[in-house]
C-alpha cells in the first residue's frame, strides 16, 4: 500500500516530466531521461527509461533531523541495492555478485553546494533540477568508481541518481547516491549481476527476443517486447568476440568493422538458420540476416557480445513485424509471400551497428507496402 505523503506533489510531477522527456531520442546511445517516483519513498533518474523506483525508503527522520538507519543511509560505493517490484522504497544491500538493480557509485551532500538552494529551509528542487545535479555529478563520481574503460555509452547500463522524495526533502534529506542501473521496459530497473566494473555491458538480449518499434522513426525502440506486438527486430543468437578477438584483459586492440564483419558473416547467417530450423525454413519469412558490431569506444569499456538478427528495410527504417518469426509473421500487415529467390545481399548482408544505428541495409528487397 502506499504511503500518501509520498505520491508526486503539484503539477510539475515526474509524470509530466516524463511525457515531456519521452519523445527525445531513444534509437542510438540511450539517453539521459528523467524518472520520477510514484508511490515510493524517493526517486531514481537514469537514462533510457522511466522508473518508479526508491531512494530513501522509509527512513524516518526524528527530532533533530537524524535519520533512522537502514541499509540506503548507510550505502556506500561498491555496495550493491535490490527491492521487489512493490517495495522499491525500501532497498536492501546485497552482493554485487547476487540480483540488484541498482550500484552504489559515490554520495553527493547537496548541503556543501554553495548559495541556499539546498539550504536547510529550501523548496523541494524537483526532478528536472536533480537531473541536472545528475548529469553534473554523477558521470564524473561513476568513471572514477570505475576506473579503466568505465561506462560503456553505448551500452546497457546507465548513470543513475537516487533522491529524496518531496516529503523526505522536506524532513531534511539531502544526500544524494549516484550509481549505476540496467534500465529496463515498464519503467523498471532490470536486475543485473555482478560489479559494473567486471560484467560485459553490451546489449545482448537471449534469443527470440523482439525489439519494439516506434512508429514515428520506424526504428527501434531499444526495449524487449512480445512478439505478439509490433517490433522492429527478432534476434537470432549472440556472439563472444573475445573468442576471436580477445578478452577484455587481454590488451589486443579494437577489431575494426571490417574485421568484424568479415567474422560475423560466417556465423550470424548458420546460426540465423539453425534458429529457424533450416534454411528454408528461414527464407519463407523473406527477412534478412543482420547483426551489431562493437564500437571502439564500446571494446575499451569492455563489452564484447554482439547479437544476430532478422529484419527488413522499409522507408528508412524498419519493417513493422508482428508475430514470432518462427511461426506466423506479419509485415507491414501482410503475411510474407516467399519469392523463388531470396533477394540480393541475403547470403552476405550488410552488416547494420547496433547500438548506434539501427539503420537497416537497404540492398534488400523492399517490404510490403502497409502499416
Amino acid at each position: 500500500m502506499s504511503d500518501p505523503e509520498l505520491e508526486p506533489q503539484g503539477p510539475e510531477d515526474a509524470g509530466a516530466v516524463r511525457r515531456r522527456v519521452s519523445a527525445t531520442r531513444l534509437v542510438t546511445v540511450l539517453v539521459a531521461v528523467l524518472v520520477g517516483a510514484a508511490a515510493t519513498g524517493g526517486v531514481i533518474a537514469w537514462r533510457g527509461g522511466f522508473s518508479e523506483a526508491g531512494g530513501l525508503g522509509d527512513s524516518v527522520i526524528g527530532e533533530g533531523n537524524s535519520y533512522t538507519e537502514t541499509d540506503f543511509t548507510r550505502s556506500a560505493p561498491g555496495d550493491c541495492l535490490t527491492w521487489a517490484d512493490d517495495t522499491a522504497g525500501t532497498p536492501s544491500k546485497v552482493s554485487c555478485e547476487q540480483p540488484h538493480r541498482f550500484e552504489v557509485a559515490g554520495t553527493v551532500d547537496t548541503e556543501q553546494f554553495p548559495g541556499a538552494e539546498f539550504g536547510p529551509t529550501a523548496p523541494w528542487p524537483g526532478p528536472e533540477r536533480f537531473v541536472t545535479v545528475r548529469d553534473e555529478q554523477c558521470g564524473v563520481l561513476v568513471d572514477r568508481y570505475l576506473g579503466n574503460g568505465g561506462l560503456d555509452p553505448q551500452g546497457r547500463l546507465a548513470v543513475g541518481l537516487m533522491y529524496p522524495s518531496k516529503t523526505q526533502w522536506e524532513r531534511g534529506a539531502r544526500v544524494l547516491r549516484c550509481g549505476i542501473e540496467e534500465p529496463g521496459p515498464n519503467g523498471m530497473q532490470q536486475e543485473t549481476t555482478g560489479a559494473a566494473a567486471t560484467v560485459d555491458q553490451s546489449f545482448a538480449w537471449p534469443d527470440g527476443t523482439c525489439i519494439g518499434f516506434d512508429d514515428a522513426t520506424r526504428k527501434p525502440t531499444t526495449q524487449p517486447v512480445d512478439c505478439s506486438v509490433p517490433h522492429a527486430f527478432q534476434t537470432t543468437g549472440v556472439v563472444d568476440l573475445s573468442q576471436r578477438f580477445g578478452g577484455r584483459d587481454s590488451g589486443k586492440p579494437w577489431p575494426t568493422v571490417a574485421a568484424q564483419n568479415e567474422y560475423l558473416k560466417t556465423i550470424c547467417p548458420n546460426q540465423t538458420n539453425r534458429f529457424f530450423g533450416g534454411e528454408k525454413k528461414f527464407e519463407a519469412t523473406t527477412l534478412n540476416v543482420q547483426w551489431s558490431v562493437i564500437s571502439e569506444v564500446s571494446w575499451h569499456a569492455g563489452s564484447r557480445r554482439v547479437v544476430c538478427y532478422v529484419a527488413l528495410p522499409d522507408r528508412g527504417g524498419f519493417a513493422k513485424l508482428v508475430g514470432d518469426a518462427r511461426e506466423q509473421l506479419f509485415i507491414n500487415g501482410k503475411m510474407p509471400s516467399a519469392p523463388a529467390q531470396g533477394p540480393p545481399g541475403r547470403a552476405l548482408p550488410t552488416p547494420v551497428p547496433l547500438p548506434p544505428g539501427y539503420t537497416p541495409s537497404d540492398r534488400e528487397a523492399p517490404a510490403p507496402a502497409g502499416g
